[in-house]
């Protein structure tokens, strides 16, 4: 048996794919019980609180659609139906010119409220036969003795204990297995994490008559010490996202009431119409401290732990501004489904747990440290913009270089953004000798200049006047 720790997405995606392949799977969730059928119930009265992000700004990159399409094919059918909209994210940028290609198709993700999305997540489960128990919290390990490192054999709930073949851990960015691992004689995992972070101030809105405010709109903009996201849903809503520094306090505090947010969302050029929809959250939702984190469970000579592995947000935490959570999770799931496969009948716990880390590496490794760097940088991109002074690393500029570029090139709209969408073929897309050289040109140009947006001086006079 293989015992899936939460019914969250991720945990949902990594049941369906191992009970496809012929696991036996259960999963253990402690929230108490299941969203209502009906969407607008499942927005305003599901109690979800193991998801604090549940009502916050929301959209999969389209890698993740790809990878769903293929191995999971039902889901996305399911989600469809319930109402997620297909979307194409290179289509409402600017830089498109209205010129669509037809293989911009692979730009497609669907777009919905988090709690549509884990609805028809759980119907797909419940339609695979998986059984999920509800309200059930792990609260140890449980593990054989006399190997050479401890081997997990079932989990400790609420409801008692429950053996496993497999424990395989998807509770996301609060998980608690360091804690649990302790309990057991490992004495901590091999773990990084940032020291600082970005702050969400979100809000979602519903358009009067289910269209879009704008046509054409960046999803993205960074604005000085300030972003902001615009983002579509499903039955006519959107949500808006101002991102901060969690330790700038000041701003976050401001932030946290209706009419500075407002005022600071205003700041950003053709954003005020996005205001005109009426709200459908109750004031401000915040999430703060939202940084990276990586977990390993093997060193270099043998692994901490055997019987037990972590995916996704429980083994590694990126920024949501980039929204990669969902499409690593779903790429995690499937080389844990497909090592599962290959070793199928082996013995050695032990030299799987070191190959699922290899592999790990091998197939997230990049992504996850892409978007550590994007983390600190644009930390102190918004620090020196607070301190009234341009930031000049050498590799931002060439970042901010293509950004510039994508605002007006079609071209390079597609190759940044099949970057930021972990798109197959993206690292060649960024080497074509045209688009290096347009964005050396670029660099030389502005080296010297302050990113767009208010001074911190013109900023808070917005937010307190």
């Amino acid at each position: 048996m293989i015992v899936v720790l939460g019914a969250a997405l991720g945990g949902l995606q990594t049941a369906l794919l191992l009970a496809r392949d012929g696991h036996d799977v259960t999963v253990l969730e402690r929230d108490p019980q299941p969203p209502p059928t009906d969407p607008e119930a499942g927005w305003s009265r599901w109690e979800r609180p193991g998801i604090p992000q549940l009502r916050l700004v929301h959209l999969p990159l389209a890698s993740w659609l790809q990878r769903a399409e293929a191995q999971l094919p039902d889901l996305v059918e399911r989600m469809t139906a319930a109402g997620a909209v297909r979307m194409n994210v290179v289509a409402p940028e600017p830089g498109l010119g209205g010129r669509p290609r037809a293989d911009d198709a692979r730009f497609d993700t669907l777009a919905a409220r988090r709690p549509l999305l884990e609805s028809a997540a759980l119907r797909a489960a419940a339609a695979a036969g998986i059984r999920i128990r509800w309200g059930v919290s792990w609260l140890g390990l449980r593990a054989a003795e006399g190997g050479r490192v401890p081997h997990v054999t079932g989990v400790e709930t609420s409801a008692g204990r429950m053996p496993a073949d497999l424990v395989v851990d998807c509770t996301g960015r609060r998980s608690r297995l360091p804690a649990r691992l302790r309990e057991i004689g490992v004495p901590g995992t091999l773990e990084e994490s940032g020291e600082r972070g970005f702050t969400y101030h979100s809000r979602y809105f519903r358009s009067p008559d289910g269209a879009l405010p704008a046509d054409t709109f960046p999803l993205l903009v960074e604005h000085g010490s300030l972003g902001l996201l615009r983002i579509p849903a499903d039955h006519g809503t959107y949500s808006l996202g101002l991102i901060s520094r969690t330790d700038d306090h000041e701003l976050r505090d401001l932030l946290r009431d209706e009419g500075a947010w407002t005022a600071a969302v205003r700041l950003f050029p053709g954003a005020g119409v996005w205001l005109e929809g009426r709200p459908i959250t109750d004031g401000v939702q915040t999430m703060g401290r939202l940084t990276h984190r990586r977990r390993t469970l093997y060193d270099a000579e043998q692994p901490l732990v055997t019987g037990l592995v972590a995916i996704g947000d429980a083994w590694a935490l990126t920024v949501p501004t980039v929204g990669r959570g969902l499409a690593m999770s779903l790429h995690h799931s499937v080389i844990l489904r497909d090592l599962l496969r290959e070793r199928a009948g082996t013995d050695d716990p032990a030299e799987f747990t070191a190959a699922f880390g290899r592999a790990t590496d091998d197939g997230l490794g990049r992504a996850y440290w892409q978007t550590v760097a994007y983390t600190r940088h644009r930390l102190a991109e918004m620090d020196a913009h607070a301190a009234g002074l341009p930031y000049e690393h050498p590799d931002w500029l060439r970042a901010r270089a293509l950004g510039r570029l994508a605002r007006r090139d079609p071209d390079a709209l597609r190759a940044e953004r099949a970057a930021a969408h972990l798109l197959p073929g993206a690292h060649e897309e960024l080497r074509a000798p045209a688009l290096t050289d347009a964005v050396a040109r670029l660099v030389s140009e502005s080296k010297d200049l302050m990113p767009p947006g208010p001074s911190r001086a013109e900023l808070l006079d917005a937010l307190t006047s």
